[in-house]
């Protein structure tokens, strides 16, 4: 919802967000300003209707991600190397993501298990399987990508 509850010390009101993902248009009705609760949350809504009409609209993304996002470390599209702990002793798995009819999910690979490249291939093939996108590389590229996040391991 676009309009949110501030209520922080001596400012009380509402603000009204409206835009594509970072509310590219915000507005605040202070309550004391604007004659109580009431009608500042009523001013607000009026606010909000007529910031939509001026606002860019949104739109959504068709399709799974294959272009990976600036902060991607991995080198992989929704492959990433993860520990999991047990018993005192760190495992290395690949998890992998991706989404089915607008519903997120996911799995694991464990190097232990299947060994370093080979459960790396299942990963991408999971991810590929799951979002029908190619990431146009072998594990052993994939995992010089990647290798510098994994500690103590040699590839």
């Amino acid at each position: 919802m676009p309009i949110q509850t501030i209520n922080s010390g001596s400012s009380q009101g509402y603000q009204v967000r409206v835009g594509p993902r970072h509310a590219t248009l915000t507005k605040f009705f202070a309550s004391r300003l604007h004659g109580g609760d009431v009608k500042a949350l009523a001013k607000a809504r009026k606010a909000e209707r007529a910031m939509q009409k001026r606002a860019v609209p949104v739109e959504s993304r068709s399709g799974p991600r294959s272009r990976e996002p600036s902060n991607n470390t991995s080198g992989l599209v929704g492959i990433r190397p993860s520990y999991a702990v047990f018993s005192d002793t760190a495992y290395l798995y690949f998890a992998v993501s991706w989404s089915e009819g607008g519903r997120a999910r996911c799995t694991s690979f464990s190097a232990q298990k299947h060994g370093l490249l080979v459960a790396l291939q299942m990963a991408m093939d999971r991810r590929e399987k799951g979002t029908g996108v190619k990431s146009g590389l072998t594990a052993r590229q994939a995992w010089n990508r990647m290798k510098h996040l994994v500690a103590g391991h040699e590839g």
